[in-house]
């Protein structure tokens, strides 16, 4: 159960990704944050163009995808958070070049003002090559890092240049709550490990069967086979 903050800041939640396609993985990190921090608002934001990643679904299929998958997220939520209003963001895809993190974080806070809690969800995959991000650094200026341990997560596996980070700027949830950015969390609760690249291997040969595949919304599955998405 997630505690409630000394004073009312607004607490916001962003869950970024290519989201090709997105599911039920990035559901339950969203969901597990939305908790955690008591977030007002948890945003999915779809990926424009990423630097380190090279032939995308276009970017209109993975945002309706984004949409369908968020209206199941956020009806769950009703139940368990109430307080928590999913939007899905345009924001990066409407941006002509690369999607980088700090230059949305950055616009973000520009927009937020000083005091709201702003936090950037991922996974801890992402958390332990935070390192290999342009500006990385940068990204502690507007926000907050929140990760979600997948199986077998270890710190060492960062550099010693992250583990003196993550050592210096661990916070409780109650403290990301409570301030606008600047730390980190690590949950280690939510033991989900699913993988994209092999999820869409599944879907290129099995787009004919009467179920979705695992770990993917029925909804989402429903618009890859109208739509003829990740055939082989």
């Amino acid at each position: 159960m997630s505690a409630t903050p000394p004073h009312a800041v607004r607490r916001i939640g962003v869950l970024g990704g290519t989201f090709d396609p997105i599911h039920t993985g990035h559901l339950a990190l969203g969901a597990l944050f939305a908790r955690t921090l008591a977030l007002d608002e948890l945003i999915l934001m779809p990926a424009g163009q990423q630097p380190q990643k090279q032939g995308s679904t276009a970017a209109e299929h993975r945002l309706a995808m984004t949409r369908l998958a968020a209206q199941g997220l956020a009806a769950g939520l009703a139940v368990s958070h109430p307080s928590t209003q999913v939007i899905v963001s345009t924001r990066e895809i409407e941006r002509a070049g690369p999607s980088y993190t700090v230059d949305t974080l950055r616009d973000m806070r520009r927009d937020l003002g000083p005091e709201a809690s702003l936090s950037l969800l991922i996974g801890s995959d992402q958390l332990v090559r935070l390192d290999t991000w342009h500006a990385w650094r940068e990204l502690f200026d507007y926000a907050h890092i929140c990760a979600a341990a997948r199986p077998g997560f270890s710190r060492e596996t960062a550099s010693p240049i992250l583990r003196e980070v993550f050592a210096e700027r661990e916070k409780s949830a109650l403290g990301v709550q409570s301030t606008p950015c600047g730390g980190i969390l690590i949950d280690d609760s939510l033991a989900v490990d699913i993988s994209a690249t092999e999820l869409r291997a599944t879907l290129a040969h099995a787009q004919d069967a009467a179920t979705p595949p695992a770990n993917l919304p029925e909804p989402v599955w429903q618009y890859i086979r109208a739509q003829h998405l990740y055939r082989a």
